[in-house]
């Protein structure tokens, strides 16, 4: 705050000049704050309110001096305020004259199934469909215009003088304008759109004179906070040598290397694709689902990150923010919240080190990112240390800067409310200083939260973004909090090793001194605050309850509040162990806390260490827990041979559940530090999260290659099979046909499933493969487990050698050892579909001129049968240059990070989404994650692409997968089809002045 402002209002307040009185002044100095705090609420809460100017975005169909023609039509969000359809009775009589039933307009192809709106003849009746239903039906006369109307109250359809009402009926369901019709036959029909931009606004003068006035405001209430703290000074500790500063320096260089090779989480490419998304359109909405609604009110992470992303999208510029945030917190922490808390123990070497481990084991796992818990965990440490700095210094700036921080806070992500555990846990120490005008002022600077969740939205764009989020959740009541712990403790990404160290961990320490404290621990010299961190965690916890998605990412939004509890916790558990260790109460704690530490330990090392999708390549004990450390035994023991210390052994064990927690914390961050540490080089030539990083190249695509059939490249044979047990033409399972281009295969199941056999093709030519080509057979049924298919090749002086084509990519005394750590699970050789097995023109022998197929079917079983199609040459070309020119090119939520790039994405602005070509799916594995942008039942923006597009596989493969099958399934490159032209229709945006409750 300048001088000049802090010093006016002193005088204001506090001087006294010969014309006022006391009492005057009296009441000056309480009337002003007061009235500055009330308007400065009162701006903020206006804000929401104020006039904004959006977007009113018609779409018109056909195009203008156009015939109709069928478009793809991607609306999003699904229910557009205005539907106007006109069809005039002339379209009408054409469609009669074909003598079938016939659709002279819908919202979807001819004949499915629509939520929108159709119009079709039977007969001679014209039928008027709206949202599903039969709106109107009537003989086609010599009156027989049709026209849908539809808008946020209903629809309403007429044909000729028949009208038919239909009150709540809305059209939800709007991705193509069609007709069966020629061109020439449905002149003259129309459809008027009006799109949902509930979003997309900027503010107008007036709002924006709001927002100044509010901030106008609140650099008054500080000025007026600081002159009632004049005079004021509080006593500084003393400095003491030690590790501080090197302590701080390893926390940044480890903070520095987490940038580098730390993983990506569940949500990073999602939250970028909204900002990259925004940088192009000016709308923040989710892109990829929840029909496309922004994040409002908790946007203001997003629109931190915009200016980031305008420089680069690329991961390790938009992790900048959350690397700061972590070194601020760390920097908060270490000064503001262990010097309060410890004032004898907090700059001890030791105890700092405890800090930096203990932050780092809660930062790791949950703060590197875009996700919006590292600026509430920034919050909620800064709200923590500015109030312990207010109580222990009676300044009541302190309590402002906790006010600012916290209304922040709250506008950054639900999980901010924890910012208000501070306030509630020390609310007996800072009562006495909130007298009235303090309160008032306090409200005004905490209300600017207010105003940065609506400077760039209005309050219908909120309730409209929050009534999405509800509609296709996670929407989890709080009394089902229990979810949360669930997952912790399940066996996927959300309760991996890395998660559930510093929540368990820190849940045992927090335990565990309050065991201590109601025993009266905190009367101990320098102790007697040290309640305040486990108590302002217990009441984030209990707050995280409201928040309405019970993912375990939230709790990154306590790490400094959490290594506050721990170091805290261990420092008062260490003191009472020397100081009450002959007290059987606090010894039986002990006792039991070691048991609960025994078991949170285990159970953290029984997770495994799993990260996100191709985070997970190279990284060790991914696929199994950590062991021995995963049972209570190895932790026990180590109890056991330090309480045979002589002497000690009761000190020790009041003292064992902060060692036992402590230690497996440093174990926690050595094993996740040293993963991607050595991830790189154990993917030494392939792919690792480090190793994008570190060559900023194109990610997981420059180790991808797309393999399409070279034009021709079906291989010729003039000789004849020699099969038994197996039929030229069929043989393979029902529903699965071979894939298009395939001339000729042969299949052993047409004998049925318990018949065996052998085949032997004739000699096929095969030319000479240049190194960017290989030789693929489209097998199905069981290629291998008892089964056999081999290429056989030969030469002029005849067999030169075989390769043998199975699932298993190699021979398992051929398969090297890594990665040992990993459960490779025995793939099983019998799947029904057809899939392509490939040999690399490296592997074809040298002078090989014919190739032949040999298989096999040597099992019984019900699934022991074999299908092979002959031999084809494909290309092998680098991903990223076979998409070049492709575009848009759809990369699902899960992966942009990964091939950073793909950067030509389908737009999605004006209440439109551009219909992409080709889709860059994940692996199965992920579930819903390579469909969620085309879902409809979770608000997918995308969901057009299923419903009138078809999708064919292009054939990849992972270069290096042979030596490492447990990450062969890469992903999926995915080419879609659609049956009409995209976005053959007008699109006209109107700038509309609206209050900030009202929307359509």
């Amino acid at each position: 705050m300048p001088d000049g402002i802090g010093q006016t209002a002193a005088q204001l307040c506090d001087s006294a000049p010969a014309q006022i009185d006391v009492p005057r002044r009296r009441r000056l100095s309480t009337v002003v704050p007061v009235l500055v705090g009330m308007l400065g609420v009162l701006a903020a809460v206006a804000v929401p309110l104020a006039p904004v100017v959006t977007q009113q975005v018609t779409v018109t169909w056909p195009k203008a001096g156009e015939l109709p023609e069928g478009t793809l039509a991607f609306v999003v969000p699904y229910e557009p305020p205005e539907v106007h359809v006109r069809v005039p009775c002339a379209v009408v009589r054409a469609g009669q004259q074909r003598g079938v039933p016939t659709t002279l307009v819908a919202s979807r192809l001819p004949g499915q199934p629509t939520e929108g709106f159709a119009v079709t003849t039977a007969r001679d009746h014209v039928i008027a469909l709206v949202a599903g239903r039969e709106a109107l039906r009537a003989p086609i006369g010599p009156g027989c215009d049709v026209a849908i109307d539809a808008d946020s109250a209903g629809s309403r359809a007429s044909i000729g003088a028949q009208v038919a009402e239909l009150p709540g009926a809305r059209v939800r369901d709007i991705v193509a304008f069609t007709t069966d019709l020629t061109p020439q036959q449905a002149a003259g029909l129309h459809v008027r759109v009006t799109t949902a931009t509930w979003f997309a606004n900027s503010p107008t003068a007036t709002k924006q004179a709001l927002i100044a006035a509010q901030l106008l405001l609140v650099a008054v209430a500080f000025a007026l906070l600081l002159a009632r703290d004049r005079g004021r000074h509080a006593a500084r500790s003393p400095r003491r040598p030690g590790m501080r500063h090197l302590v701080d320096a390893g926390v940044v260089v480890v903070l520095g290397g987490w940038w580098v090779l730390g993983p990506t989480t569940a949500d990073d490419s999602f939250a970028a694709m909204t900002i990259r998304n925004a940088l192009d359109t000016g709308d923040v909405g989710n892109y990829y689902r929840w029909e496309n609604a922004s994040e409002a009110p908790f946007a203001l992470a997003q629109q931190l990150l915009e200016p980031v992303a305008a420089l680069s999208t690329t991961p390790l510029v938009m992790r900048i923010p959350s690397v700061v945030a972590a070194v601020l917190t760390w920097l908060v922490l270490s000064r503001g919240i262990l010097g309060p808390v410890l004032p004898e123990h907090g700059r001890r070497s030791a105890v700092r080190l405890l800090a930096a481990v203990s932050f780092l084991a809660w930062w790791l796992p949950f703060g590197l990112g875009v996700r919006p818990e590292p600026f509430a965990a920034l919050g909620l440490a800064a709200v923590l240390a500015c109030v312990l700095q207010a109580v222990r210094t009676e300044r009541v700036t302190w309590l402002g800067l906790a006010a600012l921080a916290a209304g922040l806070s709250v506008a950054v992500t639900p999980m901010g409310i924890a910012a208000l555990a501070p306030f509630a846990v020390l609310a007996p120490r800072i009562r006495h200083l909130l007298s009235t005008p303090v309160v008032a002022l306090l409200a005004g600077i905490a209300a600017t939260g207010i105003v940065a969740m609506f400077a760039d939205q209005s309050l219908f764009g909120a309730r409209r973004a929050t009534a999405l989020h509800t509609l296709y959740g996670p929407d989890v009541p709080w009394f089902q909090e229990i979810l949360r712990y669930q997952y912790l403790l399940g066996f996927d990404l959300q309760g991996d090793l890395a998660r559930r160290a510093p929540v368990l961990l820190t849940f045992v320490v927090a335990v565990h001194t309050g065991l201590l404290l109601l025993r009266g621990a905190g009367r101990l010299p320098g102790l007697r605050w040290a309640h305040v961190p486990p108590l302002c965690l217990a009441v984030s916890v209990a707050l995280m309850t409201l928040t309405p998605s019970k993912w375990t990412h939230y709790f990154g939004a306590l790490t400094g509040v959490g290594a506050a509890t721990v170091t805290a916790g261990v420092v008062l558990i260490t003191a009472t162990a020397r100081q009450v260790s002959r007290d059987r109460v606090v010894v039986l704690a002990g006792l039991l806390g070691t048991a609960m530490a025994a078991v949170a330990a285990a159970l953290v090392f029984a997770g495994k260490n799993n990260w996100f999708l191709h985070s997970q390549y190279g990284v060790p004990w991914g696929e199994q827990p950590l062991r021995p450390l995963n049972s209570p035994l190895p932790w026990l023991l180590v109890a056991v041979v330090l309480l045979l210390v002589p002497g000690r052994s009761r000190q020790m064990l009041v003292r064992m559940p902060a060692v036992i927690g402590a230690g497996a914390m440093g174990v926690t961050v050595a094993v996740v530090l040293s993963s991607f540490v050595v991830a790189p080089v154990r993917q030494a030539g392939g792919y690792s999260i480090g190793g994008q990083n570190l060559t900023a190249g194109c990610g997981i695509a420059d180790h991808v290659v797309v393999t399409p059939d070279v034009p021709g490249g079906a291989l010729t044979s003039h000789d004849d099979a020699h099969a038994a047990g197996f039929a030229a033409g069929r043989g393979h399972a029902p529903g699965f046909d071979p894939p298009p281009g395939i001339r000729e295969f042969w299949g052993s199941l047409d004998g049925g499933q318990i018949s065996t056999g052998t085949l032997t093709t004739g000699w096929y030519a095969l030319p000479a493969l240049r190194p960017d080509q290989e030789l693929a057979v489209a097998v199905a049924g069981r290629s291998g487990d008892g089964n056999r298919v081999v290429l056989e090749f030969a030469s002029p002086t005849g067999t030169v050698g075989e390769r043998v084509l199975d699932d298993t990519w190699l021979d398992t005394d051929e398969r090297p050892a890594y990665p040992s750590d990993h459960v490779v699970q025995d793939r099983p050789q019998d799947h029904p579909a057809w899939r392509d097995l490939h040999v690399p023109a490296r592997d074809v022998p040298s002078g090989a001129d014919r190739v032949r197929i040999r298989a096999v079917d040597a099992t019984t079983d019900a699934a022991g049968w074999v299908a092979v199609a002959g031999p084809r040459v494909r290309d092998v070309i680098p991903l990223a240059r076979y998409l070049r020119g492709r575009a848009p090119i759809l990369v699902d939520w899960s992966m942009t990070w990964n091939a950073p790039c793909l950067r030509e994405m389908p737009r999605v602005a004006h209440g439109l989404a551009e219909p992409p070509a080709y889709l860059l799916n994940p692996p199965a594995a992920l579930g819903f994650g390579g469909t969620a942008a085309y879902e409809r039942g979770i608000g997918g923006t995308f969901a057009g692409v299923a419903e009138v597009g078809t999708q064919e596989e292009v054939p990849t493969w992972l270069v290096g997968a042979e030596r490492t099958p447990d990450y062969a399934e890469w992903g999926h490159l995915i080419a879609v089809r659609y049956p009409l032209p995209g976005n053959r229709f007008d699109v006209r945006s109107v700038s509309v002045p609206r209050w900030g409750w009202r929307g359509e």
